[in-house]
């Protein structure tokens, strides 16, 4: 009797389990692969989702001898300010001449940031690495951990556009801030989240202000502005914007025009201009005008007297180093001599100044006292938001042939050169580490 063979595939069963085994690696390598998350889903989460759980257990300072109390801070354009008193009161310049130093857990590295008097001198957000960061203030020499009296999770502000992409930063201050990875404090220690994320198509970058057809709600009345022989207001601030706008568009930035060429609008209320840029959470808000005087014959800008004028002076210098010309005003080792401070006013009673020109009171929110006078009452909603950087750019002296010809001559430099020392001022386009990724 023939005996009959097996079949091969029972003659080498390790050889079956082998493949069996290898089949199953592969689709779980496949299935991992297919799982990870993908660019969009990081840039989804938050700072401490992103982050190896062991990185912060073993680099995250859980004890601290020194400590320092803030009770306030606000955002002007890019920068983050800290008050160690309600802003607004004379306790706050205690803070001046002090350090802020911000750790990043994960590197160690630390970054230092002079506190000044003026509201653009702080943290320049723009300027960060993603990651989390500790807070900490140089006192007399001593490093201290900054906390806070209360717990709280700031709104989100997000950075300029920069290589498509956007910096996300939250403040946060709570003992269970890090509750989840077994870390708890008995004070509000303060930590600074920054994500690189993905822009939002309604958050714009900078708003642009023609001036001219203002419409004044106290009077009810339409003010065109400065038409002469020469130059019609509106009209060519209104085209002068659209040329600066073009500029800083074809460097990537969102930008919004705070009126339509023909419209009248006011300054006050949330359909107002300055409206239009907190609605769309813009950092910049730059305002042109054309002025009237008897010596003066070219450019200047004004910035608010709450600030060094750190914007503007970067304009002025992007002028000069354009052989374009500005007038020579001010003498001081502050401003550039083509800046010029708000003037100033105050209300009856108060010892406070406040700027006099509404597109650098009414813009910065909380930082330059928006919506606090009484005429501007329409701006309460916007008081204690984040503040848009602001100056008023003088385009030329409408009373002056020779000033207006200049202006007519050159203003297409002149709206590339603001648009080149916006993107300078604010880093846009530099080849940074996280811009590249």
């Amino acid at each position: 009797m023939t005996k009959r063979k097996l079949h091969s595939r029972f003659k080498h069963p390790r050889m079956i389990i082998a493949i069996v085994v290898v089949i199953s690696l592969i689709s779980a390598a496949l299935f991992l692969y297919m799982s990870r998350p993908t660019d969009i889903d990081r840039l989804q989460m938050t700072v401490l989702e992103k982050m190896d759980s062991d990185v912060i257990e073993d680099n995250v300072k859980k004890g601290f001898t020194e400590t320092f109390e803030i009770q306030d801070y606000g955002i002007y354009g890019q920068t983050l300010s800290f008050y160690q008193g309600k802003y607004g009161q004379k306790k706050t310049d205690s803070l001046i001449g002090t350090m802020v130093v911000l750790r990043n857990v994960e590197t160690k590295k630390e970054l230092g940031f002079a506190i000044g008097e003026s509201i653009d001198s702080g943290i320049q957000l723009g300027t960060l690495d993603p990651g989390l960061y500790e807070i900490y203030i140089y006192e007399n020499y001593e490093k201290k951990r900054v906390y806070f009296e209360d717990s709280f999770d700031s709104e989100t502000f997000s950075t300029m556009r920069n290589d498509k992409h956007v910096k996300d930063i939250t403040l946060h201050a709570s003992k269970e801030y890090l509750s989840d990875f077994g870390i708890s404090y008995k004070l509000n220690y303060a930590f600074l989240e920054v994500n690189e994320n993905i822009p939002q198509v309604k958050v714009a970058d900078v708003v642009l202000d023609p001036g001219g057809n203002i419409y004044n709600e106290f009077s009810m009345q339409n003010e065109p502005g400065i038409i002469t022989d020469w130059i019609n207001e509106p009209q060519e601030t209104s085209s002068f914007a659209v040329l600066v706008q073009k500029e800083l568009e074809s460097r990537g930035l969102k930008v919004l025009l705070t009126r339509e060429a023909d419209d009248f609008d006011s300054y006050y209320g949330s359909s107002s201009r300055v409206g239009v840029g907190y609605k769309a959470k813009a950092k910049a808000f730059i305002s042109f005008e054309v002025y009237e005087d008897d010596e003066l014959q070219y450019p200047y800008i004004l910035t608010s007297n709450y600030t060094k004028g750190l914007l503007a002076n970067e304009i002025a210098y992007a002028f000069r180093s354009q052989d374009l010309k500005m007038a020579s005003i001010t003498s001081n080792s502050v401003q550039n001599s083509a800046v010029v401070i708000d003037p100033g006013q105050s209300e009856e009673g108060q010892d406070r100044v406040y700027d006099v020109y509404p597109q650098l009171r009414e813009t910065g929110g909380k930082q330059t006292f928006t919506g606090v006078l009484e005429n501007s009452s329409a701006n309460q909603g916007y008081k204690d938001v984040f503040g848009m950087e602001s100056i008023v750019f003088m385009l030329a002296n409408g009373s002056n042939e020779e000033s207006v010809q200049y202006y007519q001559k050159n203003k297409e430099q002149m709206a590339k050169t603001i648009a080149d020392a916006i993107c300078d001022y604010y880093g846009i386009g530099e080849n940074s580490e996280t811009a590249s990724q």
